[in-house]
């Protein structure tokens, strides 16, 4: 299940101007940032999900998921980003979402272009043959009117 503030906000440290907290400074949440946890039932947090630098005029944002290694290859982080992305087309009305993954992070990589991300071609950052350690640029590009772009999944543990 994806957790959103209020509950994240004390333990990372993350304030929100608009939920009464501290206003903006260095080290608190910018305005246009959605951070969840990612929980599995009997297990507890085992991610983070964000939607950061959101511009709602433009309709974009860009999506982040960490999730801790014994929970990857079994679907944690797939489902992660689908929800990810569905909550930021229902709560943002995004269509425009960018991210990036070290060059040798194959998974990622192959997850990412599975929900439709393309390689973006970003000037000194290649999107093939990229050498270990530096990043590859991704960008997916939502239909106008998506309802239903992403099929539910099997929901394993994971519930919405």
């Amino acid at each position: 299940m994806l957790l959103e503030e209020p509950d994240i906000e004390e333990v990372f440290g993350w304030w929100k101007p608009e939920s009464g907290g501290r206003p903006p400074g260095r080290w608190s949440a910018a305005e246009g940032t959605r951070l969840f946890a990612v929980a599995e039932r009997g297990v507890g947090i085992i991610g983070l999900a964000a939607l950061t630098n959101i511009r709602r005029e433009e309709q974009y944002a860009r999506v982040s998921c960490a999730i801790l290694g014994e929970h990857r290859q079994n679907g944690a982080g797939h489902w992660s980003m689908t929800e990810l992305i569905r909550r930021g087309v229902r709560l943002d009305a995004l269509r425009r979402l960018e991210t990036c993954v070290r060059a040798g992070n194959t998974s990622s990589r192959v997850l990412l272009e599975s929900l439709g991300f393309r390689p973006l071609d970003v000037p000194g950052f290649p999107t093939d043959n990229a050498p270990i350690g530096s990043y590859v640029y991704l960008r997916l590009d939502l239909p106008a009117a998506s309802p239903g772009y992403f099929p539910r999944g099997v929901s394993r543990r994971l519930c919405a």
